[in-house]
This record gives C-alpha cells, structure tokens and sequence, in this order.
C-alpha cells in the first residue's frame, strides 16, 4: 500500500511520443507518406489508450484502500467469531468434565 501512496504523491511524468519523427523515420525506411502519417497517429491512439494517467492511479489507490478495508473487517469479524466459538467449547468442556 505504500508503493501506491508514494506513487500518488510523485509527480508522474508523461510519456512523449513524437508523431512526427516517427513518420518521418517511417518515411526514410521506404513508406508513403500518407502511410507513415497513418501509422504514427494509430500508434500514438495506442499508447495514449494504455498508458495509466495519475488520475488512473489515484484510482486505483482508492480501490484498492477500500478492498483492504472491507477485508480487514471480515478478517476481525472471523477472528472475534472464532475467539468467542473456541471459549465457548473451552467452558462447556470444562462444565461437562466437572
């Protein structure tokens, strides 16, 4: 959890992708030119589409706190219930012994 709230908090820097001199190394490499333009802006959708925005990541920390939370909850809820369930079989095993 950590890891996320330190990520959150540095500055994320973005990622650069240069459409143009793409197109233009695609270009010196033998393609159309109406060719290179179409590649790099089909790239340039592809990398905007999955690379995660600080946004991205806030949410996910949320997320994630949340899940965490509620699991904690039932992790007290079972270690309460079984202390309470093992006391009582302790005491009724002793009451039946005596």
């Amino acid at each position: 959890m950590r890891h996320f709230r330190t990520l959150s908090r540095n500055r994320m820097t973005a990622t650069v992708f240069d459409t143009l001199a793409y197109a233009e190394r695609l270009e010196a490499a033998g393609f159309a030119p109406e060719q290179a333009k179409g590649q790099a802006h089909a790239l340039r959708e592809i990398i905007d589409d999955k690379i995660a925005t600080t946004h991205d990541m806030a949410a996910l920390d949320l997320s994630l706190s949340a899940k965490l939370a509620e699991m904690k909850a039932d992790l007290i809820k079972w270690y309460l219930g079984s202390t309470f369930a093992m006391t009582a079989l302790i005491v009724g095993l002793v009451k039946f012994i005596r």
